[in-house]
């Protein structure tokens, strides 16, 4: 009876968190987006916001909900503060006061000193409730009219009216693209975002689940010009450089360009910045290798600089310029600056397999135990694969991951007369279409092998396929602790 009880608690308490999932936090009556291209070269964008809290997590997990950030560059932007008050529950105005404003310097500038001139104005809100309604509107004037933005169709809250406009010459074309159109929601049309003044109305949330694919969150891209990054590289303004990739460029091309992506990685620290604050200009990789720091377009324009460098063909590309285009054996692949993935295959609609094989000998390190018993914690491996820890149950959205073929072997060294309380373990899951696993752990002498094979076939995992492909990472990744005794 105590067993069937805590069933249903356990139930009970599991739909509990999946309607609080499910609820919103807050929500947007009113999300507008405004560029005016002035025929001068200056341009103006407007932002406004009318959002209602909800629950109190709008105010505690999402800071934009109970602040307000905006970066700009004193040296071409200006920010103009057009209104932001809070209506509470009474209906009553509650207008920020003048020392809740704060000029900050951005964290993402504090490390480099080429961006150390930006700033951050904070607006912290005041008169916040439950069921408030804050309202946000301001002005950022810029001494360029380059109009290169990417804005997620779908964000963190619902929204009922999302107005989108850009005002401009009529002598001067702007283009509009759109990315993950596959992903619209229900009722909203590729040709309702081809135009230069957007209205779209009760938009969903965007799905907050790890691993989605890139363009799950559909994009509307808008830009009046496109801005080329075609870099050189000398040995004379780049000798450091140059010495250290003959160091680190081994093996064959594959893995010469990800060593070189690692690299960058690794040794430049990124500065996330838009390029729209520094009027789309980048600095030359010289100096993003002098100061060792860069924002995602000058990290991709050095990681280029070097592959071209070392003979391979490479360009900048990405929405936001932040991605590496390097062709591998008459095919180009994508590189990604800001984490170390596996090159992503460009142009094809196909699978490319990632293989590795390792292997690892380690001096077993046993936790005593009472009893003359021991513990052993098999190591983690790390893997383009998912992290079955972050995985939920189930999922509504499909899984970006990577079609693979790895084998691991590791041998402990154990110490004198210990031995495994259980037999040695001969384990396999395979799921048709999907992939397979084997694991194998015996022990001979002092010698423990553990041996894992998992070989995946698709780098895109449908919600229906998704339990499957999870016990799959279950099997490969976590084995457990296993126990031994003194003989």
């Amino acid at each position: 009876m105590k067993k069937a009880t805590l069933i249903l608690a356990a139930l009970a308490l599991g739909l509990h968190f999946q309607a609080a999932a499910q609820q919103p936090d807050a929500v947007y009556r009113l999300l507008r987006h405004e560029w005016t291209l002035n025929p001068d070269g200056t341009s103006d964008y407007r932002y406004r916001h009318e959002v209602q809290i909800l629950r109190n997590r709008a105010l505690t997990a999402y800071a934009d909900k109970g602040e307000t950030f905006v970066v700009y560059n004193p040296d071409i932007e200006e920010v103009t503060v057009n209104e932001v008050y809070t209506i509470q529950l009474d209906g009553s105005r509650v207008d920020m006061p003048q020392n809740a404003f704060i000029h900050q310097l951005p964290a993402e500038c504090a490390d480099c000193a080429r961006f150390n001139h930006l700033r951050e104005l904070a607006m912290v809100h005041t008169g916040m409730e439950i069921g408030c309604l804050v309202v946000v509107d301001y002005t950022v004037h810029r001494r360029h009219n380059f109009l290169h933005e990417t804005l997620p169709l779908l964000v963190d809250s619902p929204v009922e009216t999302l107005e989108i406009k850009v005002n401009a010459p009529a002598d001067m074309e702007v283009r509009q693209a759109l990315l993950g159109e596959e992903y619209l929601p229900a009722g909203v049309a590729k040709s309702d975002l081809m135009r230069r003044s957007i209205t779209l109305r009760n938009l969903p949330q965007a799905p907050r689940e790890p691993y989605m694919p890139e363009h799950i969150v559909p994009k509307l891209r808008l830009f009046n010009a496109p801005i080329g990054f075609s870099p050189a590289i000398t040995a004379e303004n780049f000798r450091g450089a140059e010495d250290a990739m003959g160091q680190v460029m081994l093996g064959d091309d594959r893995a010469k360009v990800i060593a070189a992506r690692d690299f960058v990685l690794r040794n430049i620290h990124l500065n996330d910045i838009h390029p729209r604050h520094l009027g789309y200009t980048r600095a030359i990789p010289a100096e993003v290798w002098r100061s060792r720091c860069g924002t995602a377009t000058d990290k991709a324009v050095l990681l280029a600089a070097i592959l071209r460098h070392e003979g391979y063909t490479a360009h900048v590309i990405g929405d936001h310029m932040d991605r590496v285009a390097v062709l591998i054996d008459t095919l180009e692949y994508s590189l990604d600056i800001r984490r170390s993935t596996p090159p992503q295959l460009i142009g094809e609609a196909r699978d490319i397999l990632y293989t590795a094989t390792v292997d690892h000998e380690d001096t077993a390190r046993l936790d005593t135990l009472e009893g003359g018993f021991f513990r052993l914690k098999i190591n983690d491996v790390h893997t383009p694969l998912p992290d079955v820890a972050t995985l939920p149950l189930q999922r509504t959205t499909p899984l970006a991951t990577s079609a693979c073929d790895l084998r691991h072997t590791q041998t402990y060294i154990l110490p004198k007369k210990v031995k495994m309380t259980t037999p040695d373990l001969q384990r396999t899951l395979n799921h048709t279409g999907l992939g397979s696993v084997e694991v194998s752990i015996r022990q001979n002498g002092r010698k423990l092998l553990v041996t894992r094979i998992v070989k995946t076939e698709k780098s895109t995992i449908a919600p229906a396929d998704y339990p499957r492909f999870r016990q799959l990472m279950a099997a490969w990744q976590h084995l457990g602790d296993l126990i031994f005794r003194a003989q």
